[in-house]
């Protein structure tokens, strides 16, 4: 099995399931499933290491009152902001240094009410960055090594009923080489210091469930299809009692299709001894009519399960799951549902202005409708886990996810390291199973960098054999690593490709494999008039000219047209990245922002977007869908400090584009793409001469204008 899963890799797709429960049958109250938010309870923090802050009796009221979702060093509590104070700066003197890595305390009351004696309590956690120990009415409960996974506890011999309930969390985002990430010398630039922001806290939700003694903990669906292959699913029912009893556990599955029409019945019964979790084994393959599940259409099914004993229905979740198949490999066009296809992808981090980590989920989503919008139909998301409503999204969306493991940067040697990413790897894959967005996971970004050959190679290996075995279905990832070594124990390696800014001339650019990161950095307010030249070295530390919109989108466009020219040579390319981001290392003090890092598309308000946001439209999206024109540059309006002759472009995906220096009037005429570093990208109208203060632009599709955009600008007269 590993040696085709290896070598051809035709990956059949299957996922796991949701963290979200829902009730889809009217159970008694007494019997029923409850789950709810704790994030807007009034919770307490501070953010030192205080003693005695688990116990019960411990006074807060002088700390500061915070909500759920909640970081300690982006600004979401509009007091602990300093992570564009960059990680040192007092001659690397860790004593002073700016940006907070240490404890954070939080604490918060939680009353259980008498009706629920009986029942099973657990507390889940969507995240806590890096080590999170928690502690019920003084007691300690557990501990979690790893900032971006989920995890939950049995807290129910902690609590006490009708009465209020202290719920205590350490939480602890300092560099620790037995918790990945970790880099080995924070001090040194890159690639030693993190190129992002670790931050600390309870930054996603927090949950309460109760439920009967004997619960469902997890579904794992298993959808089977291939060519012409009937399509089948296996479902695998995780089912725990928690009681002092054996049971004979009724299981009841229902499997709807993408419209709600219920597919097929499954039903199983077990006996469960005491402290026992029984695996249920179903297998359905009613699929007549397949629906699959792609970018373009992505049709999801549900499994909704339930279990009952001695007559009554005690537990039930929803999950879901979608058909699809895919070949993955370099060398060649990437593959899904038996038709060629192409990676058009980015990559994201969750972070954002004034809120660091801590998005809400509404947040999550709309970042991944702008990524949807502007054409993209593949993320990797770096270089850790997504939130849970992200990928819901991603699912829903039709967005295809790489998924990967926060193994960044250095390796460490100790055994607890390895178990460490091997935990993470463990729930990453559990947690994100069901979801059909995901289609690979990675073990590591640019990493090895101050470890031996022989240390990475065992941590790799060891890491790539585990997710093999715990998800056949889908090819193991690794990006830039260091060692060819290193290299060959994946799937898929997937190179970084920094050519025409890092290194080499940009049209170096000629890729045969899955390039997992390439772009430019660029500042929204920087621009330059300079003609730029695929066979010419530029240096990027020439922040002036350089780090203009205009540099950054001469790079983009080269690499997405060839991209687009070649397709059938590669599986596809992942854009870095889409939303600017914190980067508090070594040597980013002197960005034009400092201490960020904007390679991204989209400012780091989530909001502003960048000329390269309109070229990736005017190219991934079709004018039948969302006809499109935009008139670069939004942020330049005071290009012209007076009447005179310029080279002026726009980004459109319309059959040609109509520009104006006036509302339809004063024509320069009419354009195809006729301009860009492969002359295919832009609609461009040389040396033409501005002399009123209204640019205007209309596309025009199938004979018809569809569309129109309009760039007031500075400095000259009205018109």
């Amino acid at each position: 099995m590993k040696n085709l899963h290896r070598k051809k890799l035709v990956y059949l797709i299957f996922l796991l399931f949701s963290c979200s429960f829902v009730s889809f049958i009217n159970l008694t109250e007494q019997n029923k499933r409850v789950e709810f938010s704790i994030n807007k309870n009034e919770w307490k923090f501070n953010r030192a290491d205080v003693k005695n802050a688990h116990k019960s009796n411990f006074k807060d009221d002088a700390w500061m009152s915070i909500t759920i979702p909640h970081d300690y060093n982006g600004g979401v509590d509009g007091v602990h902001s300093d992570i564009f104070k960059g990680r040192f700066d007092f001659n690397n003197d860790l004593d002073n240094r700016l940006i907070y890595k240490g404890p954070g305390w939080y604490r918060t009351t939680l009353q259980i009410d008498d009706k629920h004696k009986g029942k099973c309590i657990f507390i889940r956690f969507e995240a806590v960055s890096l080590r999170a120990e928690v502690w019920v009415n003084g007691k300690e409960v557990g501990s979690h090594d790893g900032g971006y996974t989920a995890f939950e506890f049995d807290i129910t011999d902690y609590i006490k009923y009708g009465k209020p309930n202290v719920i205590a969390v350490r939480s602890d985002n300092s560099n620790n080489p037995n918790i990945a990430p970790w880099m080995k010398d924070e001090t040194k630039s890159f690639p030693y210091s993190f190129d992002y922001g670790i931050y600390g806290g309870i930054y996603r939700d927090v949950r309460i469930t109760v439920t009967d003694p004997i619960k469902i903990e997890k579904v794992l669906n298993t959808p089977v299809s291939g060519a012409q292959a009937p399509t089948s699913v296996s479902i695998d029912t995780y089912v725990k009692n928690y009681s002092d009893k054996e049971k004979t556990v009724d299981l009841k599955t229902i499997i709807l299709d993408p419209k709600g029409n219920q597919l097929s019945k499954l039903k199983t019964s077990k006996k469960i001894k005491p402290g026992q979790t029984i695996t249920y084994k179903q297998s359905a393959s009613t699929f007549n009519d397949v629906q699959f599940w792609s970018p373009e259409s992505p049709k999801l099914y549900k499994v909704q399960s339930e279990i009952s004993y001695d007559g009554n229905t005690i537990d039930n979740v929803e999950s879901t799951f979608g058909v699809r198949y895919f070949t993955l490999a370099n060398k060649q066009a990437f593959s899904l549902n038996g038709n060629k296809s192409f990676l058009r992808g980015i990559n994201r981090h969750q972070d954002m202005e004034g809120l660091g980590y801590a998005l809400p989920n509404e947040q999550h989503i709309e970042d991944a409708k702008l990524i949807k919008d502007a054409g993209f139909n593949a993320v990797r998301h770096a270089h850790y886990p997504a939130d849970p409503e992200f990928v819901k999204a991603c699912d829903e969306l039709g967005l295809m996810l790489w998924l990967e493991i926060p193994l960044t940067g250095s390796t460490s040697d100790t055994p607890k390291f390895l178990e460490n990413c091997k935990s993470q790897l463990t729930e990453m894959i559990e947690q994100n199973y069901n979801n059909p967005s995901v289609i690979a996971w990675g073990i590591g970004n640019e990493s090895d960098r101050s470890s031996t050959e022989e240390i990475s190679n065992t941590v790799f290996k060891a890491l790539v054999d585990l997710a093999h075995e715990l998800d056949p279905s889908r090819p193991v990832l690794g990006c830039n690593y260091k060692f060819k070594s290193n290299q060959d124990l994946v799937d898929v390696y997937s190179p970084q490709d920094w050519s025409g800014w890092y290194s080499d001339t940009l049209n170096a650019y000629n890729p045969d494999a899955i390039i997992g990161e390439y772009g430019a950095s660029i500042d929204y307010f920087n621009h330059s008039d300079q003609k730029f030249d695929i066979t010419k070295n530029y240096n990027p530390a020439n922040k002036q000219s350089f780090w203009s919109q205009e540099f950054g989108c001469f790079i983009h466009e080269y690499k997405i047209s060839l991209g687009e020219s070649q397709k059938e040579l590669f599986p596809g390319h992942f854009a870095w990245v889409a939303f600017d981001f914190a980067s508090p290392r070594a040597g980013r003090k002197n960005n034009p922002i400092p201490f960020m890092n904007q390679k991204g598309l989209i400012l780091y308000d989530h909001k502003t977007k960048k000329d390269i946001y309109y070229l990736y439209q005017s190219m991934y999206r079709e004018a039948k869908d969302l006809p499109m024109v935009y008139i670069v540059s939004e942020s330049w309006k005071d290009r012209w400090k007076t009447i005179e002759s310029k080279d002026v472009w726009v980004y459109s995906n319309c059959d040609s584009v109509k520009l104006f220096n006036d509302y339809g009037k004063k024509s320069f005429g009419t354009r195809i793409k006729n301009s860009g570093p492969r002359k295919d990208t832009r609609f461009q109208w040389d040396s033409i001469s501005v002399e009123n203060n209204v640019l205007y632009a209309e596309g025009w599709y199938n004979g018809k204008m569809v569309t129109k955009d309009t760039l007031l600008l500075n400095n000259l007269p009205p018109k």
